[in-house]
């Protein structure tokens, strides 16, 4: 039987400085730089690599191969460019198909919280990476929301540089990240050295594996391996059936989203009282929070019937966390009176534009 071999593109990402290179040679591995476009990259690796591949008879044979991500660049929609690409008339080359490995993030130990604390603004695409530059035109996205983002949409997370920080500091990282990411695999590494054993092997669902990791969906489903570590994260759900008052909201980011200790990360679905058609996606990183619609309307079966939100933090007070939420809920003489009265109510949040509307 003829051998199939492929090219395994493993995506590697982090922030500047977080060693990205390094991990990906001490895998053995020289990382492509992917510069322009997924399917211009992959062009490149193929055209070095397919000359190098012998060709073979037996079980199916993995070229791996790993392409640095730019900051500016979620994995997730690295992984979806090289899915499409895997799936397209074009995916072969020299007789290999493109299949999608790892997504790795390598994150900086001595760095890590001050970045997802940052209010600092995210690199954006540059010009010419025609394929990723109208994907993150969201001019407040920080490094905060970056760093969620590589850590939500990883198959494995290196925790670089644990040399410069103690122990206990490392091993609270690797507790967010499990809160975070509870399928993630979870290495240490000093200047990019690291222990490769162990990995597990890189799954053929990927992409669609990928999409049911994030440790917020797995709070919301109620199948969380870890709600709580033993330095004080903690993951607390709030959920409500009734709507929030946008101006009782506002005011709770104002005064009291403190109260109840810090959140570091939240994110789930809302509905607020003057939108009563669309379900909200609620996500904050750090000190920043964005709440955007969603396509889901309030009719569709798999919408929840109010607020079904995830939040992360350190030494959270999740009685006094609900009572502050609680207090932003339309009252029972509120709802009942019903949307016509809900449009009349004061909404400072920014108006929704709909895909349909635009």
């Amino acid at each position: 039987m003829q051998t199939e071999t492929y090219l395994r593109v493993n995506v590697v990402s982090g922030l500047v400085g977080a060693g990205k290179s390094s991990v990906a040679l001490t895998l053995g591995r020289q990382p492509f730089a992917l510069t322009t476009s997924v399917s211009d990259a992959l062009r490149t690796v193929l055209t070095e690599v397919a000359d190098a591949v012998p060709a073979g008879r037996g079980e199916a044979c993995a070229i791996d191969v790993f392409v640095e991500a730019p900051t500016a660049v979620g994995p997730l929609e690295i992984a979806s460019s090289l899915v499409e690409t895997g799936d397209s008339p074009e995916r072969l080359a020299n007789g290999h198909a493109v299949r999608l490995g790892d997504l790795i993030t390598v994150l900086d130990a001595e760095r890590f919280w001050a970045d997802l604390r940052s209010e600092a603004l995210a690199p954006v695409p540059e010009e010419h990476d025609v394929n990723f530059s109208d994907t993150h035109d969201d001019p407040d996205r920080t490094v905060g929301d970056v760093l969620i983002e590589q850590v939500e949409w990883a198959s494995i997370v290196v925790i670089n540089k644990t040399d410069l920080v103690h122990a206990r500091d490392a091993a609270d990282i690797r507790d967010f990240v499990r809160l975070l990411n509870p399928a993630s695999h979870v290495v240490f590494a000093e200047h990019g050295r690291g222990s490769a054993e162990g990995w597990p092997v890189s799954r053929r669902d990927m992409f669609a594996w990928l999409q049911r990791s994030p440790g917020w969906v797995r709070q919301l489903n109620g199948d969380a391996l870890l709600s709580r570590s033993p330095q004080g994260l903690i993951c607390v759900v709030y959920r409500d059936v009734r709507p929030f008052h946008p101006l009782r909201l506002a005011e709770f980011f104002r005064d009291r989203a403190e109260e109840s200790g810090e959140i570091l990360r939240s994110r789930g679905l809302f509905r607020l009282a003057t939108r009563p058609s669309t379900v909200g996606s609620w996500s904050s990183a750090g000190p920043t929070i964005t709440f955007e619609p969603t396509g889901m309307q309030s009719h569709d079966p798999d919408s929840p019937l109010g607020q079904e939100i995830a939040f992360f933090g350190r030494d959270l007070n999740a009685r006094l966390l609900s009572a502050n939420l609680d207090a932003c809920l339309l009252t029972d003489a509120e709802f009942l009176a019903g949307p016509m009265f809900w449009n009349t109510l004061a909404d400072p949040f920014p108006a929704w534009v709909l895909e349909s509307a635009a």
